[in-house]
């Protein structure tokens, strides 16, 4: 688990579905994220004084992992670091076709093919795969 609480975000959907992260740093990319995955989003702030659960122990959380493809979380990560089909290819040394065909699930992403967008990103592999 997290160490020390410097930072807490916390974002409430319209639906009054409330989530919440906090660690030393929260990550831009999962404040893109919520952004994008849930646009009704009212508010984003940092609040210290909130009790919190972890964030994998909600079914929200169980249900976005076992739903979630590789190809969705390749065209969330190339769109998250601001990269086009184009510029994600040419760094990883594919081609934009390819790129665009494994974001929809018509080209498998193996293990190789995983570590060399990763590494075109500037990511982990394993975030292809979460």
């Amino acid at each position: 688990m997290l160490e020390a609480v410097k930072m807490r975000l916390t974002s409430k959907a319209k639906n009054g579905t409330v989530f919440t992260f906090e660690g030393k740093n929260i990550p831009d990319y999962l404040v893109i994220f919520l952004k994008s995955a849930f646009p009704n989003v009212e508010e984003i702030k940092c609040d210290n004084n909130e009790k919190s659960i972890n964030i994998m122990d909600t079914d929200w959380f169980k249900e976005t992992e076992a739903s979630s493809t590789p190809a969705e979380s390749l065209k969330l990560l190339r769109t998250t670091f601001g990269y086009t089909q184009q510029q994600l290819a040419d760094k990883a040394g594919i081609t934009k076709q390819q790129v665009s065909a494994m974001e929809r699930g018509k080209e498998p992403i193996g293990r190789k093919m995983a570590h060399r967008l990763a590494n075109a990103l500037g990511t982990s592999y394993k975030n292809l795969f979460w």
